[in-house]
């Protein structure tokens, strides 16, 4: 083997084992994390416990509350959960008492411990009016298309400054743009549940589809927050009425947690096993792919982590079932390696041709694995789009490491086969040109 294989292969391995060392441990630079490892993972609320909140629909005089309504409301809700990365919420209605109840799981990231915190919002009217100094509604939240987050400077310093960018609907920037050639020099109110966000002096008409919520006072954390808060309240619509909060309740996380740790358990053990079997069968392509399978885990808990997607025991389940088809993926390959080499054609062309020839199985397998994960999540609901995301990411993952990982790493071990072909499995040592 040439130096430059072994140099290439320490390489691989020092990678895996630094992605590894981060998703155990993180990255930490004093008080600041800046990548979150295993710990960091949000859990669902069937494992770390949650909040059940109960909300009372409140109609304005006059008017009756509809399943319609409700059901907007529940849509409205669900927007906003999703905004706030949560996946694994169960969101009903009762027609008969107009009320709505939210279960969510316990808020365990570093930023806050307090489960309550998840909830904050959701109930929020979210009425969004712009108004001219004599509060006549020029706009409302009707003629916003989307609501979004930015930190892109709006002033000529160059500083990030946190605020919200709205997108008018055509109707809403034909007002808008009618709105500001009326109010030159005066000032144009914008209005989140009768209060005022900010007031900006109009300096000339604007005819753009677009406009900004800046705001105002405070150290720049406070708002972030703010502009995050009220860029999800935004998009995600108003609610047709009144929500009051007439129960929460604390959901305890006993039988949750007992599971999760049976399922690390069993996890360590059927990785160890898996890797053994591996090894004994197909010998230092099993050692690869035990390498590729470390990898492959190490990037699930790091993309898990640092997108604050909730891991729940079905989602566990998708990891498992993931992992499963990145050790199935191998197992093709190998064999497909044993089957070309029969051919008598060399080893390294048999070697490029196992992997070229076994890609129609192991993509056929995975993209239709991946297609019922995504129909999972969209048309899912609670735990379900929990185990749907969490396969879909599983299953890419799963497909980088096992196929190209995997095929790069042993093809810097190749060239050992020109001298001991028992190390990939093989009885009788085929060709040597291809």
């Amino acid at each position: 083997m040439k130096a430059k294989n072994v140099i290439k292969i320490a390489i691989y391995i020092v990678v895996v084992t630094v992605i590894s060392y981060f998703a155990m441990f993180g990255l930490h630079i004093g008080d600041r994390t800046v990548i979150k490892g295993v710990k960091n993972i949000n859990t669902g609320l069937d494992i770390s416990g949650g909040v059940t909140i109960i909300y009372q629909a409140e109609p304005e005089e006059g008017k009756e509350i509809t399943e319609e309504d409700l059901k907007k409301s529940v849509a409205v809700i669900e927007k906003r959960l999703y905004a706030k990365n949560i996946y694994d919420y169960i969101v009903r209605s009762d027609v008969s008492t107009n009320q709505i109840t939210v279960e969510i799981p316990v808020a365990n990231s570093d930023e806050s411990q307090d489960p309550l915190k998840a909830v904050e919002g959701l109930d929020k009217t979210a009425k969004v009016e712009f108004r001219d100094p004599d509060s006549n509604v020029l706009l409302s939240g009707d003629d916003i298309v989307s609501a979004r987050y930015s930190e892109i400077a709006t002033d000529s310093t160059g500083l990030r400054s946190p605020h919200v960018e709205l997108t008018f609907s055509d109707e809403g920037a034909q007002k808008f743009s009618e709105a500001t050639g009326n109010l030159i020099g005066k000032a144009i109110s914008i209005y989140l549940d009768d209060t005022c966000l900010t007031s900006p002096i109009v300096k000339q008409q604007i005819t753009s589809n677009n406009a900004i919520i800046t705001m105002g006072n405070g150290d720049y954390n406070e708002k972030k927050a703010s502009a995050q808060e009220y860029a999800m309240l935004i998009d995600s619509g108003a609610l047709p009425f009144t929500l009051k909060v007439i129960s929460k309740e604390y959901i305890g996380p006993y039988i949750g947690q007992k599971a999760l740790d049976v399922s690390i358990k069993a996890g360590i053990v059927a990785l160890i096993l898996i890797a053994l079997i591996m090894i004994v069968v197909y010998r230092l392509p099993g050692v690869v792919s035990t390498i590729s399978l470390i990898a492959y885990t190490a990037l699930t808990i790091l993309i898990i982590a640092n997108t604050n997607i909730s891991l729940t025991l079905p989602g566990i389940a998708g990891l498992i079932l993931s992992l499963g088809m990145a050790v199935d993926a191998n197992v093709i390959i190998f064999e497909r390696f044993k089957e070309e080499l029969k051919q008598n054609i060399g080893y390294k062309r048999a070697f490029e041709r196992s992997f070229k020839n076994a890609m129609t199985a192991i993509i056929d397998g995975n993209v239709t694995t991946f297609t019922v994960a995504i129909l999972l999540y969209i048309v899912g609901v609670g735990l379900i789009k929990g185990f749907g995301i969490i396969l879909a990411l599983g299953v890419v993952l799963s497909l980088v490491t096992a196929v190209l990982f995997t095929k790069y790493l042993l093809k810097e071990f190749i060239p050992l086969y020109d001298k001991c072909p028992y190390l990939f499995g093989s009885k009788k040592e085929g060709k040597k040109n291809d």
